[in-house]
């Protein structure tokens, strides 16, 4: 048992094991969430699974992930199909959200000449 004084120690050292063998991926780049909502509702849209991540975390996994992989391996077809129908919704959707913005901006400007060009009360 791990006594609480140790415990954030070992808790960032298991981290940092972690974090090397790339479980946090770290290869990508993160963005603040506010930088260009519409680049990242973009990015986002895109469905695009990583197999690595197909993995079991049990003791003697490896039999278990080797039937995942096997079982991703078989349903490749249909996963392919349904992957490809979120997509073309979701970059359907990120059009409508588009518009939405473009009229929103549009409108805001309208309001703006108009509070501009009306006297002052």
């Amino acid at each position: 048992m791990t006594e609480p004084e140790h415990a954030v120690e070992q808790a960032r050292a298991a981290a940092a094991t972690m974090r090397a063998q790339g479980a946090y991926r770290a290869d990508r780049p993160t963005k603040p969430a506010d930088a260009d909502p519409l680049e990242n509702l973009f990015e986002w849209a895109m469905i695009d699974p990583d197999l690595r991540e197909v993995r079991s975390t049990r003791k003697l996994g490896a039999p278990v992930t080797m039937l995942k992989l096997g079982l991703v391996r078989l349903l490749n077809q249909y996963h392919a199909e349904l992957i490809s129908q979120q997509t073309r919704f979701n970059v359907h959707v990120l059009g409508h959200v588009r518009r939405l913005e473009t009229r929103i901006e549009e409108l805001e400007r309208k309001v703006g000449a108009q509070e501009q060009t009306r006297p002052d009360e």
